[in-house]
């Protein structure tokens, strides 16, 4: 029982720390953020959260390196979304003017 209740504070943890990326880029953008990047930014910090403790890190700089992980994984994914925009197309003449020779 104890296992269960420790495992799900973690889990919020880290869930807590993998949403303020989110938080922040859609209050800066106004609301732009995404509702899709938000269950991106929280499997991914969670995934990286729990990969710290499979690379071997343990005691406290496991706990302080997973909460980063879960910090700066969804962070780093926001900043790739923003910087990986496809350009918008041209925009195309209106129909109701004739092209002009």
């Amino acid at each position: 029982m104890f296992t269960a209740i420790f495992l799900t504070l973690y889990l919020l943890g880290w869930a807590l720390a993998s949403f303020l990326p989110w938080l922040g880029w859609s209050v800066a953008t106004r609301g732009r953020a995404g509702l899709w990047n938000l269950a991106l930014c929280l499997f991914g910090g969670i995934v990286a959260a729990l990969s710290v403790p499979l690379v071997g890190a343990t005691g406290a700089a496991g706990i302080i390196g997973s909460f980063a992980a879960a910090f700066l994984v969804p962070l780093m994914l926001m900043a790739l979304r923003h910087w990986a925009r496809l350009p918008s197309p041209a925009p195309t003449p209106r129909a109701e003017v004739p092209p002009q020779r």
